[in-house]
């Protein structure tokens, strides 16, 4: 049984937040009006959780890729 790794996912996550807080640093919201763009707070929450379901859904698309081409362990049933 292989361990399932997460990494794709926390990558994703950290590469978002950072994104979050640089859109927020250079376009945000000058009016403070936007809920979530006049913050810097949520605004890297909302780019970290954005990141972290983007990496899932690379993890998943790399991982039926390799299950299509037989790279991937074979099971015994």
């Amino acid at each position: 049984m292989k361990k399932y790794s997460n990494r794709w996912q926390w990558v994703g996550a950290l590469l978002g937040a950072v994104g979050g807080f640089v859109y927020w640093r250079e376009i945000g919201c000058l009016t403070g009006h936007c809920p979530i763009q006049s913050h810097w707070q949520t605004m890297t929450i909302w780019g970290a959780a954005t990141g972290f379901l983007l990496g899932d859904m690379l993890h998943q698309i790399r991982q039926k890729r390799t299950n299509t081409y037989g790279n991937a362990e074979k099971r015994n049933v």
